[in-house]
């Protein structure tokens, strides 16, 4: 069945029939879709649907986002990308992140395939071209599992990605979920190499030039997920291509058959027919955007759009975390580190200074700044620091639990004094987003239990204790990583998961920290010796309840084996089980020390601010308007 000289969307519709535009079928029944070839002509199949809706049956929404070559230009990229997956993780959302060869890559390894094959076209071409996007996915975990990410990759065999037609520029035909459902549910970021599917045989196709915007939106649609977001080197679609007209326009809004005319470089066009035929609407932005240009029924009218000034953000303290952080600023274009302070600035650091730090507080706080980060291990400048800062607008964003749990109400009172923000998920859990599966768990229900594992260091020991070594050597191992101070005694002691407990009691409960007791029990040179000789993996359990409103928290020493609500981490992984008092149970793992994981907590942090910027200028722009 050929059709010919009909608009795209119209030959699509045509065989698929009005019902199959709308919302999809239900699961286990059928429904047409549509194959292109290079000559234009339309083949009508019948596929089976995903056995599972994934994007309607979980609590969290599902999310597919796109990072494209011209985002990953290299691995200095990978850590921007992994903290846009990780702040959307934090925000409640199982993750399926699509991504392209790094730039250049498919361009190599095309050139490579020729010159062995000459002018012939070759079966073998897709096994090695797609080891472009291969090495990005691979490339991409690494990035995720260094900030306390954990995700998988589900390749074009495991996703059971079928497509018809030429092995270079074939077209999706089948999803087979199973795999990609049960990787997901285990733990909810999923990476898919995009551009590549497999034939009737089995072998490696690739879906055409942009083909990873196929793959994205194709699972997007066939998942019938809540978003499918297309992260470009632009912040939307618009008008003109804004590298060429300063002033060009953006569409907030716009159809899929304007898009197909207007924004045919920037999505594949394939692509964009699959989604006006399915009636899926598609987001494009830049990373870090807060208002992405929907790609769907209507076309609304283009706006005047103007990049906003970086947010000027001061470091206090250059150690294994400001220098982290320090590193992570270098390439996100929304902040300018403007100010470092430090107590020695002639001492030697792994990561050189972008800017000349300054060991005068006097100096530090006289910089013009929007934002102060508090990465200071002195308690006492930290609470100068909050003290002096929120009370004139400027927010504080920390990783000091012990500066915060001694003055959360009054800090709190200062922010409010000022107009400015206070925000410490770095404090609480590493990249743990513990307090932001706390605001997730109160938005379904009435909080029963907490119970984490909230130390790094300390689980860091009792790992290598259960491996055997002495308490010593693992203290030492952990000072030598980074992952514990000169001196651990708030570790060892519980006192700095208390005052992680404290912040989580305030959060899930409304308990001021100064208000609660929490019973702790110390992990000292004896105590080791006798966890080592159990030979069981044991934990320091952090646990806050509220039974019959009688409210107990404590710090104690637990085997694993005991703590069956938590899930099996290793090393420096924190961890928390938020549960309802219908039962329910929301979780959270992250890496709980280290500067990476710490420095990434803080820039999703800086985000979140960022974003409330943005948001407060679109509305003085539309009041204005």
């Amino acid at each position: 069945m050929v059709h010919a000289n009909l608009p795209s969307r119209a030959r699509w519709q045509s065989l698929i029939g009005d019902d199959a535009a709308g919302p999809a079928t239900q699961a286990g029944s059928q429904a047409s879709v549509v194959l292109l070839s290079k000559k234009e002509k339309f083949v009508s199949l019948v596929i089976a649907k995903p056995p599972e809706k994934v994007g309607r049956q979980s609590i969290e929404p599902l999310f597919v986002l796109k990072f494209g070559s011209s985002l990953l230009r290299s691995t200095a990229d990978l850590p921007r990308v992994a903290g846009e997956i990780y702040r959307q993780r934090r925000a409640g959302r199982r993750i399926i992140a699509v991504v392209s060869a790094l730039e250049g890559e498919t361009d190599r390894l095309l050139g490579e395939a020729a010159a062995v094959t000459g002018l012939s076209r070759c079966r073998g071409v897709p096994d090695l071209v797609s080891l472009g996007e291969e090495r990005a996915a691979a490339l991409l975990r690494l990035s995720c599992d260094r900030i306390g990410l954990r995700a998988e990759i589900c390749r074009a065999e495991d996703l059971g990605l079928e497509t018809r037609g030429d092995g270079l520029s074939a077209v999706p035909v089948k999803l087979h979920s199973e795999i990609l459902l049960k990787k997901l549910s285990a733990h909810n970021v999923v990476i898919v190499p995009g551009f590549v599917g497999v034939d009737s045989q089995g072998g490696r196709t690739l879906l055409g030039r942009g083909g990873s915007d196929y793959s994205a939106i194709f699972i997007g649609g066939e998942l019938e997920v809540a978003c499918v977001r297309l992260y470009k080197d632009v912040d939307g679609v618009f008008e003109q291509d804004p590298a060429q007209k300063e002033d060009a326009r953006r569409f907030p809004e716009i159809s899929w058959d304007d898009a197909l005319r207007i924004a045919r470089p920037l999505i594949q066009p394939q692509a964009l027919e699959y989604a006006a035929c399915k009636q899926l609407a598609i987001e494009v932005e830049a990373l870090g955007s807060a208002s992405p240009s929907r790609v769907g029924p209507v076309t609304g009218r283009p706006e005047a759009f103007a990049a906003q000034s970086p947010l000027r953000v001061a470091v206090a303290g250059y150690g294994v975390v400001g220098q982290a952080l320090a590193e992570r600023l270098d390439r996100e274009p929304a902040f300018e580190l403007a100010a470092i302070l430090v107590r020695d600035k002639n001492r030697s650091r792994i990561v050189s200074p972008p800017i000349a730090p300054t060991d005068s507080l006097a100096e530090f706080l006289s910089c013009p700044v929007d934002i102060v980060v508090d990465a200071l291990s002195c308690e006492k400048t930290g609470r100068i620091l909050c003290d002096t800062v929120l009370p004139l607008g400027i927010h504080i964003v920390s990783a000091s639990k012990r500066v915060i749990s001694s003055g959360r109400a009054n800090l709190s009172d200062a922010a409010v004094q000022g107009g400015s923000q206070l925000l410490y998920s770095a404090a609480v859990g590493g990249s743990a987003a513990v307090l932001e599966t706390i605001d997730q768990a109160r938005s379904h229900g009435v909080v029963a239990e907490v119970v984490g594992v909230l130390n790094g260091t300390v689980n860091f020991i009792l790992q290598r204790l259960a491996q055997g070594a002495a308490f010593r050597d693992a203290l030492a191992e952990a000072q030598q990583r980074g992952f514990a101070e000169e001196n651990p005694e708030a570790d060892l002691s519980g006192a700095d998961a208390a005052a992680k407990l404290s912040l989580i009691a305030h959060r899930a409960l409304g308990v001021e920290p100064s208000h609660l007791t929490i019973r702790r029990e110390s992990l000292d040179e004896q105590r080791a010796e006798q966890i080592r000789l159990s030979g069981e993996r044991w934990v320091q359990v952090a646990r806050i309840s509220n039974a019959a409103g009688t409210i107990t928290a404590d710090i104690v020493l637990q085997p694993l084996r005991e703590v069956e609500i938590l899930p099996a981490i290793v090393d420096e992984w924190n961890c928390a089980a938020v549960k309802l008092e219908d039962g329910r149970i929301y979780r959270c793992v992250g890496r709980g020390a280290g500067g990476a994981a710490t420095a990434e907590a803080i820039v999703a942090d800086l985000y979140e601010l960022l974003g409330q910027r943005r948001r407060q200028d679109s509305l003085v722009l539309d009041l204005a308007c």
